[in-house]
């Protein structure tokens, strides 16, 4: 009797579009993964008679990818993730917007086979801590195609650099530093999925970029500012110190609808 899965064992790398799943070099220790393949069956489901179906009258349709990857981020995994998020590669240690998005391909171990996702672009990506909490990430992932090997998984270790953690973070709003107890920051790219005379999508385009920002805060003194805020909104910041690395989100335009302090 073989032995069973075992989630410990599972791993999970990406890589340019195209990689063979022996050169895959980017290995990324995760809490959780379900990146699938979802596929449908087309029945004709006409009059015949009866009410019996024929599985002669069916087919395959259309198939979707796409899923999740949740992981606790660091330094050198945010090197590795922050282009295929914003879209533009690193300047110096500066992650910029671009309208476009690069293509990647996903490969994960999963014990008696190995899963290769194919096409995949950053739908999303949720940044959430509170305190005494590490910072994580979830990724929204949609792809275009499956491959499923015996190929072994390559020989690669995981980044051990620490991860970011809740306290670490200074938040400032309307110019000054706040307390806060968590935190949710998300880039959202509207991926569109296109199906042309394909039973794998043909396309995977962004649509959009919504950036929001959320936190919970005291409401003293200190914050009164916070509420009922011009509409034009300002700047803001969130970062996060690491040892010699960090983190800092910089929000160019912060728009807050007003939402009342409530006992």
């Amino acid at each position: 009797m073989p032995a069973a899965s075992m989630g410990w064992a599972s791993r999970l790398s990406m890589g340019a579009t195209g990689t063979a799943v022996g050169s895959f070099t980017e290995a990324i220790e995760i809490v959780s993964e379900n990146l699938k393949k979802t596929g449908t069956i087309l029945d004709t489901n006409g009059i015949r008679g009866t009410r019996s179906h024929a599985s002669e009258r069916t087919a395959a349709g259309t198939y979707a990818i796409g899923g999740q990857i949740t992981l606790h981020p660091t330094p050198a995994v945010l090197d590795l993730l922050l282009p295929r998020i914003l879209g533009a590669v690193a300047s110096g240690t500066t992650f910029a917007l671009a309208d476009t998005l690069p293509e990647f391909d996903v490969l994960v171990d999963r014990g008696a086979k190995r899963f290769t996702y194919g096409g995949c672009k950053v739908s999303k990506a949720t940044f959430t801590g509170s305190a005494g909490q590490l910072i994580q990430l979830v990724l929204d992932i949609v792809g275009k195609t499956e491959t499923v090997a015996d190929t072994a998984f390559p020989t690669i270790t995981a980044p051990t650099d620490p991860p970011y953690v809740f306290h670490q973070g200074v938040l400032t709003l309307v110019a000054t530093a706040r307390q806060f107890f968590d935190f949710e920051t998300a880039i959202d790219n509207v991926l569109a999925t296109r199906f042309a005379n394909s039973q794998s999508a043909t396309d995977i385009s962004p649509t959009d970029r919504i950036v929001s920002f959320k936190a919970t805060t005291p409401f003293t003194s200190d914050e009164v500012d916070l509420y009922n805020q011009a509409l034009l909104g300002s700047a803001g910041s969130l970062a996060f110190t690491n040892g010699g690395r960090s983190l800092t989100f910089t929000y160019g335009k912060l728009q807050f609808p007003d939402n009342s302090p409530v006992v």
